[in-house]
């Protein structure tokens, strides 16, 4: 029994350290998400200043969406509208429900925290919000 809680211990601890190494917070040069109605998993990303990014997205939702980079400090706080458009800094839009997307993009200079979000109408509001952390 004492070998048996060891070990269950020893595997949770394990994976403490793995999820801790591995989790949004270590930089990466690739976004893997998968979206759905109305989420992105995950919903936070971190990637090192000027990297190029490899982008993958599985829209595993029943509506159409969009994954959309804010420019630094341009975050949505209404609605998204056209007049927000000139303050997208990458995104990939029109992702059909059942399909993968791959792209890749630079990832901005500047540190920071950026907004992602989809822009169709309403998305938005129904929680479609996402956080992209820049680290030097």
């Amino acid at each position: 029994m004492k070998k048996y809680l060891r070990l269950t211990v020893a595997v949770l601890s394990l994976l403490l350290v793995l999820t801790a190494c591995g989790g949004s917070g270590t930089p990466s040069k690739a976004i893997n998400v998968t979206i759905t109605d109305f989420a992105y998993s995950p919903n936070s990303f971190t990637v090192r200043a000027g990297d190029q990014i490899s982008f993958t997205a599985q829209n595993n939702g029943s509506n159409v969406h969009d994954f959309v980079i804010m420019k630094l400090g341009k975050d949505i706080s209404g609605h998204f509208t056209d007049a927000d458009r000139p303050n997208i800094y990458w995104g990939k839009e029109n992702i059909a429900p059942g399909t993968s997307v791959t792209d890749s993009f630079t990832a901005p200079a500047e540190p920071g925290q950026y907004q992602i979000v989809c822009a169709i109408a309403g998305h938005f509001e129904a929680g479609m919000v996402a956080k992209l952390t820049v680290v030097k």
